[in-house]
């Protein structure tokens, strides 16, 4: 019996895991052909300076997304373990949990931003250094612009979240196709008619909020009708287990912006918005490449958690090896790649005026593969539940770049922020992720194959799933 459990379940994970990579395949491609005529056209249209004033702007209001308190994550996790375990009606409640927390946090954070904004209206020309005066009103419309998006986001994510419980990324992908070519439009329209900092922002977060908003509305009207959210659900004690999954990813989260947004912040602060360009387009080219690894990665880790449920430990143990054969493979070939070759063809895609040197694409380049490394096996670790483990590792890297960042930048300028980032990720994470998941591998699961439902309701949700 539970041999037969395991092949139909092995069978309906793995056939899962390859239709969201095909979708996301299809999908990252689109984002990369749309992320590849937008930046360049960005940079061209807006000028070096007001395009690091975007990316300034973005890195600082990108905090808003942390008001999720790390919800979404949260509950895939809960969702997977409730829907593996035939729970429907704690499916029930834990969504409508959920949502209404959204909800009561981006009410909150609405009030914050208006009363924020109201006090530190006469700061905001300081923070955007030597440029915030001659393009205040363009920062001030953007702020309100991206932190009206940021706070939609904030209850839209749901969506995404109870998609991947479910192993059903392949219609996230679907989504995020949507976004795509809404934002390829709209970019193109204000390249045309509106180049302007708050033109960039409505294109690009516009598009990114239609495309999560379309998705919740499909969840719930056509997929999943049972998951509607009623007051009626709300439930205190299941709210517990919600939130101390949610608030190891919320840390998680604020380790990833100290990283790769405050550190942008910090250098833009020190060396001039317009200085920070070079930087932010290599960074985000490894951003772009970094979808071949994240297609493969983001659908596993609810798989694995699906694996823990059931006790298939063998399972886990292939698709991390798997996992970590091929990312570094692909991540080392970006690297040389960059490192040979950026330099020159770098000014060909974002303008000649974009020079980023030898030594800064050198850096970044090690850094992706620093990064990739550390985000597998934080895959992997999310899957088996050890949450906060990787919670506190990675707020650790995080702060650390922001200290090196503030000794480095001085001396090495742009390169300074791609040496904190090595050293950070090499000296904190690089090897303690991978000594967890060598012990968690060694040790029993969390949950037995005895505590699962009977093999016919396990037939039932792989078939509702279909």
């Amino acid at each position: 019996m539970t041999d037969s459990i395991h092949a139909e379940r092995r069978a309906f994970r793995a056939g899962r895991v390859r239709l969201a990579f095909l979708t996301s395949a299809g999908s990252k491609a689109l984002g990369l052909i749309v992320q590849f005529l937008a930046f360049p056209l960005a940079v061209r249209s807006l000028g070096p300076e007001r395009f690091g004033i975007y990316i300034m702007l973005v890195s600082a209001l990108v905090w808003i997304d942390l008001g999720r308190l790390g919800i979404g994550p949260g509950l895939t996790r809960e969702l997977a373990i409730a829907w593996n375990r035939g729970e429907r009606e704690r499916e029930r409640v834990l969504f409508s949990n959920a949502m209404f927390l959204l909800l009561g946090i981006a009410a909150f954070i609405t009030v914050l931003l208006v009363a924020a904004f109201a006090v530190g209206m006469p700061y905001i020309d300081t923070l955007f250094g030597a440029s915030g005066a001659r393009f205040h009103s363009e920062i001030v419309t953007s702020i309100v612009i991206v932190g009206t998006f940021l706070v939609a986001q904030v209850v839209f994510s749901i969506g995404e979240a109870a998609r991947s419980a479910y192993q059903d990324d392949f219609i996230n992908n679907l989504m995020s196709s949507l976004e795509n070519l809404a934002s390829l439009l709209m970019i193109f329209w204000v390249a045309l008619f509106w180049p302007t900092v708050p033109g960039f922002a409505l294109a690009v977060f516009g598009s990114m909020v239609l495309g999560k908003g379309v998705n919740v509305v499909l969840l719930l009207v056509r997929s999943r009708r049972y998951l509607f959210p009623r007051w009626r659900y709300v439930s205190r004690a299941e709210l517990r287990p919600l939130v101390a999954s949610s608030l190891a990813f919320w840390v998680v989260q604020i380790a990833v912006l100290m990283m790769h947004n405050l550190s942008i912040l910090q250098l833009g602060h020190l060396i001039g918005a317009g200085g920070l360009t070079p930087f932010a387009i290599v960074f985000r080219l490894l951003q772009l490449l970094s979808t071949g690894v994240l297609m493969i990665s983001m659908p596993l880790w609810p798989a694995i958690t699906d694996a823990v449920v059931r006790g298939d430990r063998d399972w886990i143990v292939k698709a991390y090896r798997r996992l970590i054969g091929s990312a570094m493979a692909f991540c080392t070939l970006v690297a040389i790649g960059l490192t040979l070759f950026g330099p020159a063809l770098i000014p060909l895609w974002a303008g000649s005026h974009v020079r980023p040197g030898p030594a800064l694409n050198a850096v970044l380049g090690v850094y992706f593969v620093i990064w990739m490394w550390n985000h597998c096996h934080a895959t992997v670790l999310f899957g088996l539940g050890r949450l906060w483990a990787v919670a506190w590792i990675t707020f650790c890297e995080g702060a650390l770049v922001l200290v090196l960042g503030s000794v480095l930048v001085p001396r090495y300028g742009v390169v300074g922020t791609g040496l904190a980032l090595c050293i950070a990720g090499l000296a904190v994470t690089a090897w303690t992720l991978p000594l967890i998941v060598r012990r968690a591998l060694a040790r029993p699961l969390h949950l037995a194959p005895s505590d699962l439902p009977p093999a016919g309701p396990v037939g039932a949700l792989a078939g509702e799933a279909a």
